[in-house]
């Protein structure tokens, strides 16, 4: 299990390195940096959090649910690794980011966080973000985040309509998930998480599809 993690680690940053990011001085990207490494505290914090829920979706027999939790803790893993790597590439040290703390309730109640997280990251926290990075005009940081902004898009659509479960009714819901689940497949350079991979190139990066991984589903 650990040299399959390490593993997965190792492609996920071969691929990042593919991208051509440009290397910059920190001193002229004040504001970007701080706004770097508030985006890779929070997607990481993400990324922990949706393993946990995913743990404990496969605990309550939830395989649809919890493969989703894994597809999308992917997808936030890299974007995590794209903004650490502008960092890197600004020459400042990149600290590793402690597990936070944060409650795991039950699946139905995992799934309304996750939904009203990927809401705030799409309707607030991404727009922000690159509001306030764009006059210092870092190209390669407002790429980075245009790439987490569009895929936490797909996951806030892939869920909006868990905002509008009843309790009556979570467990059809739940079934129908792990019934039409079907596969999933993440692009290692931005994150795009599908269920078919596009051809012949990610539509949100514009790399070629061979960048797309397929994600095993739990066990």
């Amino acid at each position: 299990m650990i040299r399959r993690r390490a593993l997965r680690t190792f492609t996920a940053l071969t691929a990042l390195a593919a991208v051509p990011w440009r290397r910059a001085r920190s001193h002229a990207y004040l504001t970007t940096v701080a706004a770097m490494r508030s985006a890779q505290e929070v997607e990481m914090g993400v990324y922990y959090r949706y393993t946990e829920f995913g743990r404990k979706a496969r605990q309550e027999g939830y395989r649809g649910i919890a493969y989703l939790f894994k597809a999308f803790g992917s997808a936030e893993f890299i974007h995590a690794g794209n903004f650490g790597r502008i960092l890197a590439r600004l020459n400042v040290e990149v600290a590793p980011i402690q597990k936070p703390e944060f409650t795991v309730g039950t699946t139905r109640e995992n799934l309304l966080v996750a939904a009203n997280g990927e809401a705030h990251s799409v309707d607030g926290f991404y727009p922000r973000l690159l509001e306030r990075i764009t006059p210092e005009g870092h190209e390669d940081a407002m790429t980075a985040v245009r790439f987490a902004w569009e895929t936490e898009k797909q996951h806030r659509d892939k869920i909006r309509q868990i905002q509008r479960w009843s309790p009556a009714f979570f467990e059809q819901v739940a079934s129908e998930i792990d019934r039409k689940s079907g596969q999933y497949f993440v692009c290692q350079i931005c994150g795009n998480t599908v269920n078919v991979v596009p051809t012949p190139r990610c539509p949100v990066c514009r790399n070629a599809s061979t960048h797309f991984r397929h994600i095993e589903p739990p066990a």
